[in-house]
This record gives C-alpha cells, sequence and structure tokens, in this order.
C-alpha cells in the first residue's frame, strides 16, 4: 500500500507486506502440519515412532504438527521418507483450488481427428494442463472399414490404451499387439504407435496420455 507522507511524497507501507507474508507462512506451516497428522494417523504411528523412523525429535514433529513451527525441507525430507510419499505430500492442503472433469457414459467433448487419407470422430473426456503437465483421456471409435488409412502418431511422455469393446491390432514401435476387450497396453510415446487392423466391426478404446508441457 502507498501512502502520502508529509510532504506529498509516496511512502511504501512495509507493515502491510509483511503481515501478509506473515500470513501467508502461518498458513503454510498449518497446511503442513495438518499433513504430518493426517499421514501419521493413517500409518497408525505414535510420535516416538515417526521420530525415530525419521530422526526428528517426537517435540518437534509435535511442533510442526500443531502449526508452531515452519519445518526446514531437510526435515520435510526426512518425514517424507519416514512415510514412504513423496516431499510433495506434505504440502496436500495448501493447494487451494483444483480441476474436476466428470463425463457420464456416452458423454464428453466432441473431438475430430484428421489426417491424410483418414479422419475419425472421438470425445475428450478430460484434458487438463499446468507449467509441467498435460494431461488428457479419450474415447476412440474406430471402424474396420478404414483399415489401412488409421495414423500413426508418436510424441513424448506415456500413454496408455485400453480396449472397451471390440479387438484390433495394435502397433507400439516394431511389436504388434491383438487387443481384445479388457486388454490394456502403456507405453512411451517415443515408439511409433497406432491402431494397424480392426478385427471386428469396430473397436472403441480409451487412451490415457500424460506429457511434459
Amino acid at each position: 500500500m502507498i501512502k502520502n507522507g508529509a510532504k506529498g511524497w509516496p511512502v511504501k507501507d512495509f507493515n502491510s507486506n509483511a503481515d501478509a507474508d506473515l500470513s501467508t507462512r502461518t498458513d503454510i506451516t498449518t497446511a503442513v502440519g495438518t499433513a504430518v497428522h493426517s499421514l501419521r494417523m493413517q500409518a497408525a504411528m505414535t510420535l516416538r515412532e515417526l521420530a525415530r523412523k525419521s530422526d526428528v525429535s517426537p517435540a518437534m514433529i509435535s511442533r510442526i504438527e500443531n502449526g508452531q513451527v515452519s519445518p526446514s525441507l531437510s526435515t520435510l525430507e526426512a518425514l517424507a521418507v519416514a512415510f514412504d510419499v513423496p516431499v510433495i505430500s506434505l504440502f496436500q492442503n495448501t493447494v487451494q483450488k483444483s480441476d474436476v472433469a466428470f463425463a457420464r457414459s456416452g458423454e464428453g467433448l466432441q473431438a475430430r481427428r484428421v489426417a491424410p487419407g483418414h479422419s475419425h470422430d472421438y470425445r475428450i473426456l478430460g484434458k487438463f494442463s499446468n507449467k509441467s503437465l498435460h494431461f488428457s483421456v479419450a474415447r476412440v471409435t474406430l471402424n474396420r472399414a478404414d483399415d489401412g488409412t488409421h495414423p500413426v502418431s508418436h510424441g513424448s511422455g506415456f500413454v496408455t490404451v485400453s480396449i472397451l469393446d471390440g479387438a484390433c491390432v495394435y502397433a507400439c514401435g516394431e511389436e504388434r499387439y491383438r487387443m481384445e476387450t479388457g486388454d490394456t497396453l502403456t507405453f512411451d510415446a517415443q515408439l511409433r504407435h497406432g491402431v494397424r487392423e480392426i478385427l471386428a466391426d469396430e473397436v472403441t478404446f480409451q487412451t490415457v496420455s500424460s506429457r511434459p508441457a
């Protein structure tokens, strides 16, 4: 906040920013403490048991859980190792917002894939992205009549393909996989991949893909 001084010069109110910074730190400290307590309860560990596994004193753990102290990164790492979870799990309660996609059976965002000599419709069931990751889920139906025209893809990240109905031959790199209802294939998206042959009138599958932003 900017205030005018006695001679009209702008004077910055440092106390306001300090209070805001303190409030933010307090909120994070409380959230981390709540996460530590919750994970300890889920693991059915006493303070002394957690202290023995993490080499952090019971008194310090108690203060952390009660939001009385901001733990160092090394302390957080030690606690995470003791819980066998990633460090980010200790910040789970600091998330202020999150996105959720819900698509009922048969619903989703209509989309169309167009490639040389081929096109097909599909439905996007969920799609998210942030500064580090792109994530999407789609349901695709292909017809046997289009055999030989299905596009081959490759990229970065990872892909999971699950057959919902029908059967097909799916190529992944140099390998070919006969896939039927209920089968799942997961692979590095750098490999050239795609449907090479449809073994029923049509095949419907779900893809889940994630790649770096």
